[in-house]
C-alpha cells in the first residue's frame, strides 16, 4: 500500500535561507528523498517574489539561483486557492500561511518565524523548525 505523501509549506524565510545558503540539500531531500508535496498559494509566492527585490538581500545570490529555484517551485508545488480567513497569529502578516494550511490539508509548516512556531500546531498542520522536521521524520 503507498503512503500518503506529506503536504509540507515552506515559509519565505526558508526559500531566502535556500538562495542565501545555495545548500539545497534541505529542499531536495523535503522534494526527492522523501516525495512530499510542497504546498503553495500565489501569496505565498507573491511574498516571496517581493522579498527576492529586497535590495540587503540581492547581492546574496543571483538571478539565475532565483529563476532556477522558481522554476522547482512551479514544478513540484500544488498551488491552492485560499478562501479561510484565518486570523490567530500575533503577527497578522503571518495569518495567510495559517490559512494557507487549513485550505490545504497541511501536514506541516515549517518555518524560523518565532510568530509562527509559538502555536505550534494550527488545526491539523503541525508547526515546525526544518531542522525539527528532518530530525523526526
Amino acid at each position: 500500500m503507498k503512503s500518503k505523501s506529506q503536504r509540507i509549506i515552506l515559509d519565505t524565510n526558508l526559500w531566502i535561507s535556500f538562495l542565501i545558503s545555495k545548500n539545497y540539500a534541505q529542499l531536495d531531500e523535503i522534494i526527492f528523498e522523501r516525495k512530499c508535496t510542497l504546498i503553495f498559494s500565489e501569496e505565498l509566492l507573491n511574498e516571496f517574489l517581493e522579498v527576492i527585490k529586497r535590495p540587503k538581500l540581492r547581492r546574496f545570490f543571483s538571478q539565475e539561483d532565483t529563476e532556477n529555484l522558481i522554476e522547482t517551485i512551479e514544478e513540484y508545488a500544488e498551488f491552492i486557492d485560499v478562501s479561510s480567513n484565518v486570523e490567530i497569529c500575533r503577527d497578522e502578516k503571518d495569518n495567510f500561511l495559517l490559512s494557507l494550511s487549513k485550505d490545504s490539508n497541511a501536514d506541516f509548516l515549517l518555518t524560523g518565524d518565532q510568530d509562527l512556531l509559538v502555536l505550534e500546531k494550527f488545526e491539523k498542520t503541525n508547526i515546525l523548525k526544518i531542522s525539527q522536521f528532518l530530525a523526526t521524520q
